[in-house]
């Protein structure tokens, strides 16, 4: 006997395709949304680390509002010899060093750096890039595929170049968008770097 097929077994048909289309959807973005709570949570802690310099102590306030939120270890970028308190003295280094592609020499250790999966990587912007003592620190130790978020304070130039400088140190890491404020409003600048952290999946709550 021929089978036949009514209009409405063939409507169900198509619709039972739609709804498990639409089901597998939903289903995925609730993978995606699990996946994505599971390693913003996994990522606060001991894996974490908040690495900076600070002249003025400007970038130092940013670092404390990200462990504030965030957690995690925090490590301050020093030099032998520090820098001039002078404003213009330190400018004037700063630029000398930069024409001279010096290498200021660091006191700073990081232990264990292999225990940390996500590097916050902040400092003030001078000349448009990272101060020079960075370039001593990233050709010392390697980042390797890392993830590394950058955080600046400045007062007019933003990141500058100090993006393309950093990706050419640590070819290797994944770089995920940093944030950057005018130093003169860093104190009052919690509410931006939660707003940051959120865009960039790292807070959930």
């Amino acid at each position: 006997m021929k089978r036949t097929t009514s209009p409405d077994s063939h409507l169900s048909r198509r619709n039972f395709l739609k709804y498990a289309v639409m089901g597998t959807v939903v289903i995925n973005a609730a993978m995606l949304s699990s996946f994505s709570s599971s390693w913003a949570a996994g990522s606060k802690g001991n894996n974490m680390l908040i690495l900076y310099f600070s002249h003025s102590g400007n970038t130092r306030k940013i670092a404390e509002q990200i462990r504030e939120r965030m957690g995690g270890d925090m490590i301050e970028l020093k030099t032998v010899t520090p820098y001039p308190k002078d404003y213009d003295a330190v400018v004037d280094q700063a630029q000398q060093e930069q024409q001279n592609n010096a290498r200021p020499q660091i006191a700073t250790e990081i232990p264990n750096l292999e225990k940390y999966d996500i590097i916050f990587l902040g400092f003030p912007s001078w000349w448009g890039t990272i101060p020079m003592p960075f370039f001593t620190l990233l050709e010392k130790y390697d980042i390797g595929d890392k993830t590394l978020i950058p955080f600046c304070t400045h007062e007019g130039s933003r990141f500058g170049r100090s993006e393309q400088d950093l990706k050419r140190l640590c070819p290797r890491a994944r770089m995920l968008e940093g944030f950057e404020v005018r130093g003169s409003r860093a104190g009052g600048a919690q509410r931006n770097v939660d707003a940051w952290l959120h865009k960039i999946g790292l807070l959930t709550e």
